[in-house]
């Protein structure tokens, strides 16, 4: 049973960026001291935090560091050394643990684990060497995607094949390092649920429609579409995996649906994601808050829907339609990040995807370009 841990603790959180960031807020509104171990001094976690560690999350030195001064520690970097962290700290300090990262990190491992519990996921094969290619594309078939199994290395070392020539190129790609093919959805739906796990209990946050470009989230949308089925089996798969899953805290899972409904596990994430932002101005309940209740053995609520809504990350280029929204939209919920951050901010707009998607357009900068499906 995790063990309740008072305010006045120190939260240790391996990884910076706008995750970490966020829980750094919110660990501090509910009264717990931060430090943040990150590989850039200009991080804006660590700017955020009491207390800053400069180092990689796979870095063991670094690690210990951490270990010395948190009184509970997460890992907002899934790329973290899991044997090391394992090693370093107590089952008191890591309620999460890191059975999850073996999932997680290894994209074959992955779906090992999803094939065992009789989950939906789309072809794959595991491929080392070129010959392997070949035989896997027999069995997965074109369209496919070449990842590298091991998560983190980027989408630059990814490759899309449609057509046997492509298989040549593929080639080189092996040179270094094993890699999975997958089949691949050309234009499908996308969700994403939350799941917060504490003990026995496990709570399924509502259900969110992604829209990405470019492998960059560019909307979260609630509630979302696909009818009543869509959504319910969403929420059984989730709570399959959390009961097979030995973990404490929020995780993800994403999906992908096809025009004839068939759902497919995409992949399974720890700890609070950038599309869940949108929970907390349509819930009035955050993921990271979710987070840290189960890591720190208090009770975990109930999160249902109150408001429709749309949430767009903000980047760089948006910035002068962002601020020219913020003097006419006072009902358009604006954040801001500091400098250096990757995003600039976000924003949440109120109301149903078709309202949205059209006050959008309106802007002449922003859009919403999603898939509908019937509810």
């Amino acid at each position: 049973m995790t063990e309740f841990i008072r305010p006045g603790a120190v939260l240790g959180i391996v990884g910076g960026g706008i995750l970490a960031f966020r829980l750094v807020e919110v660990a501090k509104q509910l009264g717990c001291n931060t430090v943040v171990l990150a590989p850039d001094e200009g991080d804006i976690a660590l700017d955020a935090a009491d207390m800053a560690l400069v180092g990689a999350a796979h870095d063991p030195a670094a690690l210990a560091r951490l270990a010395e001064v948190a009184t509970v520690i997460t890992y907002m970097d899934e790329n973290v050394d899991a044997a090391a962290l394992a090693t370093l700290t107590t089952a008191r300090q890591l309620p999460s643990g890191v059975d999850i990262l073996s999932v997680t990190q290894d994209r074959y491992l992955e779906k090992v684990f999803l094939d065992d519990l009789n989950m939906n996921i789309l072809p794959y094969a595991q491929v080392v060497t070129p010959s392997d290619i070949t035989k896997a594309i027999e069995s997965v078939g074109f369209p496919a995607i070449l990842k590298p199994i091991q998560k983190g290395v980027g989408v630059g070392s990814q490759l899309l094949l449609r057509q046997p020539a492509d298989v040549e190129r593929a080639a080189n790609l092996l040179a270094a390092r094993p890699y999975v093919l997958e089949a691949w959805l050309d234009h499908p739906t996308e969700y994403a649920v939350t799941v917060a796990k504490s003990d026995t209990t496990i709570r399924v946050m509502p259900v969110v429609q992604t829209v990405f470009a470019a492998h960059a989230l560019q909307a979260s949308v609630v509630p979302a579409s696909g009818g009543r089925a869509v959504i319910e089996e969403i929420a059984r798969v989730a709570r399959v995996i959390a009961e097979h899953l030995d973990y404490t805290g929020v995780f993800g899972i994403e999906f992908f649906m096809t025009a004839s409904l068939t759902l497919y596990v995409k992949r399974v994430f720890p700890g609070p994601q950038l599309n869940g932002h949108v929970l907390l101005p349509t819930t009035g309940t955050s993921t990271y808050e979710m987070h840290l209740r189960a890591l720190l053995g208090w009770p975990l609520p109930n999160v249902t829907l109150v408001r429709p809504g749309v949430l767009l990350p903000l980047r760089a280029d948006d910035r002068a339609a962002a601020l020219t929204q913020l003097q006419i939209k006072p009902d358009w919920q604006f954040q801001f990040y500091p400098a250096n951050a990757p995003l600039i901010g976000q924003v949440t707009i109120f109301g149903a995807a078709a309202s949205v998607r059209q006050a959008l357009a309106a802007t002449d900068h922003f859009h919403l370009e999603m898939t509908e499906t019937l509810n």
